[in-house]
């Protein structure tokens, strides 16, 4: 359900964005004029977990990350892992994973600290001390993709309104991670770093392929 009304806020976005000059389409500053979290990450990999009950091993795409708070006051962190393909696919991070996917992962990368996405939100206080570990997974992504941007958003204060054609229905998750369903009449684009990676070789040959990081930016969405 939630990727049904993603779908329809990108709908919109699209609508929009489409419909003013490219030029003044709407950009991060390139000086921060709100808060920001400092986002640390390691290279994107993939592991083969073998759930009991099923007959062979799947393979899993996880990204293990520290945010920071340097901000000068505490904030409530809500993050939010997309990962799209060049193909079409969307997945949020958790998106049909089971929870013993995480717990396993957990154990092999040897990291206690680790929470997985719905464990991160809440209060992240001030300071190097306070920092927290997340591990973002998601389930293997269509063959035919080479190409896919994970979208990381819940960094940034930094918003920008554009009103839609007309309301729609989009979920809404409150700093509790409670969702509800709201009509809104306009977009809210937030500051979401874009991360972009190639995926070289076979489908099969994925578990041991390097996966490159081409480009990470800043942009609204």
């Amino acid at each position: 359900m939630k990727s049904k009304w993603a779908a329809l806020v990108l709908a919109a976005t699209a609508c929009v964005l489409w419909s003013v000059p490219a030029q003044t389409a709407p950009q991060p500053s390139e000086v921060p004029i709100d808060w920001e979290l400092e986002f640390q990450f390691k290279p994107l990999r993939a592991m083969e977990i073998h759930i009991p009950g099923e007959p062979s091993p799947r393979l899993f795409w996880y990204l293990c990350y520290q945010v920071t708070n340097r901000t000068g006051q505490d904030r409530i962190f809500i993050p939010d892992f997309v990962l799209y393909t060049q193909t079409g696919q969307t997945i949020r991070a958790e998106q049909k994973v089971p929870v013993f996917v995480f717990e396993q992962m957990k154990k092999m990368l040897n990291d206690p600290f680790l929470t997985d996405t719905s464990g991160m939100i809440g209060k992240l206080l001030q300071g190097e001390d306070n920092a927290k570990s997340g591990l973002a997974i998601w389930p293997d992504f269509d063959p035919e993709a080479g190409n896919i941007s994970i979208f990381v958003g819940g960094l940034s204060g930094e918003t920008v309104e554009i009103p839609l054609p007309k309301p729609v229905r989009v979920t809404k998750m409150s700093a509790a991670g409670e969702t509800k369903q709201v009509e809104v009449d306009k977009l809210v684009l937030s500051k979401t770093l874009q991360l972009s990676y190639s995926v070289p070789g076979e489908a099969k040959g994925r578990l041991h392929a390097p996966v490159n990081l081409v480009e990470e930016k800043w942009i609204m969405r």
